[in-house]
């Protein structure tokens, strides 16, 4: 673990970007977009951005779409559409490129063999809000913040004390 981020605080919930890549001769067949409505139903995690770029494995053709909003609800209509009719998908791939995230999807693009794709969420851990709002309530302070993977899991409480002391206010 380590000491806090200096970007995170109690009142802002952490953010992470998630990001995968597919090789050519992948099919989604819906699976990301059911996940991405799985992710939001409990509410402890909210997506904030979404974003693929791929290139069609017959053609080379660039596909591309990035949506932002509060949470996914918005988001499915439009992902689902973009899968299935080839008109959104080059609606809404003329939009990417045309909007803020134009020049980084042609960059992305650019590394993609045809049949290839990456996608990215931009997801916000809302339940950490949701916790934060009480531990501030309460009087208490943030000591560490951060995702340990699964061998650093098995003893995640060993370096907590030096971080407390870290943390700790000088003594009268």
């Amino acid at each position: 673990m380590s000491t806090v981020d200096a970007e995170h605080s109690l009142d802002t919930p952490p953010q992470q970007l998630l990001a995968y890549a597919f090789p050519p001769g992948f099919s989604f067949e819906g699976q990301l977009v059911g996940a991405l409505q799985r992710i939001e139903s409990g509410g402890a995690l909210r997506i904030l951005e979404a974003l693929f770029v791929g290139r069609e494995e017959s053609s080379g053709e660039l596909v591309a779409v990035s949506l932002a909003g509060r949470g996914a609800g918005g988001m499915i209509g439009k992902l689902i559409g973009f899968r299935l009719e080839e008109s959104a998908r080059k609606r809404q791939t003329e939009e990417t490129l045309a909007g803020p995230a134009g020049a980084t999807v042609r960059e992305l693009a650019a590394s993609l063999e045809p049949g290839a794709a990456v996608a990215g969420l931009l997801v916000e851990h809302a339940w950490a809000g949701v916790l934060g709002d009480a531990v501030r309530r309460l009087g208490g302070a943030e000591v560490a913040n951060e995702i340990v993977g699964a061998s650093a899991a098995e003893a995640p409480w060993a370096r907590l004390a030096g971080m407390l002391a870290a943390s700790a206010p000088p003594r009268a």
